[in-house]
């Protein structure tokens, strides 16, 4: 569980700063998160509509926690359920969030399950472990390579693609 506290800004340097955790989704599961007031930020599924996707404020309701849809989700559903992207964006109000991370045991083994796929839909992602899949998740990040492709509108880490169930990078 993480607890965190993100102060409020100058509300002129609000309007002018950069966001604060950029767009991203979570190499877990999912993501229980629980937030005191506005900050983090959804952004919606593709429809057929050819307007662009707008970020959206998440919910804040008190005792109520919003659930995330994570990478391992994806893999797992072979794309039936999608990794959330969501970002936290700097405000003039403070704010407390309360996260809690849900992933999978190491040894897990993250590819589509038989039920996902068929010859119209086969499978769309390489298998790997849990383990490694956080592993190169944390390694590309630190490289500075981003999570989340916004001209494609995708989750860079839940559509990583593993060369016999490892980083082909590493």
């Amino acid at each position: 569980i993480r607890l965190l506290y993100y102060p409020g800004m100058d509300s002129e340097l609000v309007k002018d700063a950069n966001v604060g955790i950029s767009a991203h989704t979570d190499f877990e599961v999912f993501t229980l998160m629980h937030q005191s007031a506005p900050g983090l930020q959804f952004l919606p599924p593709k429809t057929h509509n050819t307007k662009p996707l707008e970020w959206i404020d998440a919910p804040v309701r008190p005792e109520e926690f919003v659930v995330i849809i994570g990478d391992a989700l994806e893999r797992i559903t072979n794309g039936t359920l999608r990794a959330t992207p969501h970002r936290v964006v700097q405000t003039s109000h403070p704010r407390w969030s309360i996260i809690r991370f849900n992933a999978f045991a190491p040894s897990t083994l993250l590819q589509p399950l038989t039920q996902f796929v068929n010859d119209q839909k086969p499978p769309l992602y390489t298998p790997v472990t849990m383990k490694v899949h956080m592993e190169t998740t944390m390694k590309n990040l630190e490289k500075g390579l981003g999570a989340w492709d916004e001209t494609n509108q995708k989750s860079l880490t839940a559509n990583y693609v593993y060369v016999d169930g490892k980083d082909p990078t590493s």
